[in-house]
């Protein structure tokens, strides 16, 4: 099936394009040397699609030509079409944002530097975090060779017109691991401990990801934060990185603190609790200033969890 989508300008493919490849976020997906085309296989209602998307328009006139082609089952134009809203932020309205701070004076250029880069969220919210559970206290290469490890050992390949695509692992194929598996490529003793349980949670139907789909940032917080692996800064990143949340604030956040420093110029690193000061009139953006003062570092969060 092939549709078109009119994001909310300003909207900056080739922007969120290229900042997946600073990020080594593209074991699992394929973009054109220009940053105009992307491809996936997406899960969409439990089907796995093919999905390509190519920017026609501008920043400020944008259009997606949109092709989706379900592998193992049938979608409604309807669903694929929201789910593609859903991964990039298409129906998010930002030139609020930009106007109530066009003229601050720290955080004005920041704004107009990213001005149109949108979250490109995961696809999946297993997928988004697991990777938050790998990136943890470890560097950023490290996390990418670690994702792409569990990847050969536990996911699939898919061949879309003489292309061969990687599927990132399904909580089941994760579960069937063992702890050693993960330990032979590297992991950690506890990443591996927290990647496989939180598989076996839900493969066992103690825990539903997609019903937090439904739920308030506080609620999926609380809802999360008993599991052992993941503390309040792996469940901020997933409302933000894998769920589109835009009013989230991880002030503990090391890299934002950092941002904050360069960007206020102060002699000192900010704390947690300045940065919550310095964010009240912040809202409701708070994760877009946040996205785009880390951006401003060019570099993305660092775990600061304590597990």
């Amino acid at each position: 099936m092939n549709f078109t989508i009119s994001p909310k300008p300003p909207f900056d493919f080739q922007k969120m394009m290229k900042r997946l490849t600073v990020t080594g976020k593209t074991h699992v997906l394929k973009l054109s040397y220009d940053f105009t085309q992307y491809e996936k296989i997406v899960r969409i209602e439990h089907v796995f699609c093919y999905v390509k998307v190519n920017t026609n328009g501008s920043v400020e006139k944008p259009l997606l030509s949109c092709e989706v082609i379900p592998l193992d089952g049938e979608i409604s134009e309807a669903k694929a079409k929201m789910k593609i809203q859903q991964l990039f932020s298409t129906e998010l309205d930002l030139s609020s944002l930009y106007d109530h701070f066009s003229d601050h004076e720290q955080l004005g250029s920041v704004l107009s530097r990213f001005k149109g880069l949108k979250l490109l969220t995961e696809t999946d919210l297993f997928e988004a975090i697991i990777k938050i559970i790998i990136g943890q206290q470890v560097n950023l290469t490290f996390a990418g060779t670690l994702t792409e490890r569990l990847i050969k050992l536990a996911g699939k390949e898919v061949g879309v017109g003489g292309d061969v695509f990687q599927i990132f692992p399904s909580p089941e194929s994760t579960a069937k691991l063992t702890y050693e598996d993960l330990r032979q490529m590297q992991f950690s003793q506890r990443k591996a401990e927290y990647i496989i349980d939180l598989a076996r949670m839900i493969t066992d139907g103690q825990l539903d990801l997609e019903a937090l789909w439904n739920k308030s940032d506080e609620e999926i917080l609380q809802k999360l934060l008993p599991i052992r692996g993941i503390g309040k800064w792996t469940i901020e990143c997933l409302l933000i990185f894998g769920m589109g949340r835009p009013d989230i604030l991880p002030a503990a956040d090391i890299g934002l603190r950092n941002a904050v420093r360069n960007v206020w110029k102060l002699q000192e690193k900010p704390t947690e609790e300045d940065v919550r000061l310095l964010a009240e009139d912040w809202q409701p953006w708070r994760t877009y200033i946040t996205y785009y003062l880390w951006e401003s570092l060019n570099q993305t969060p660092e775990v600061v969890d304590h597990t």
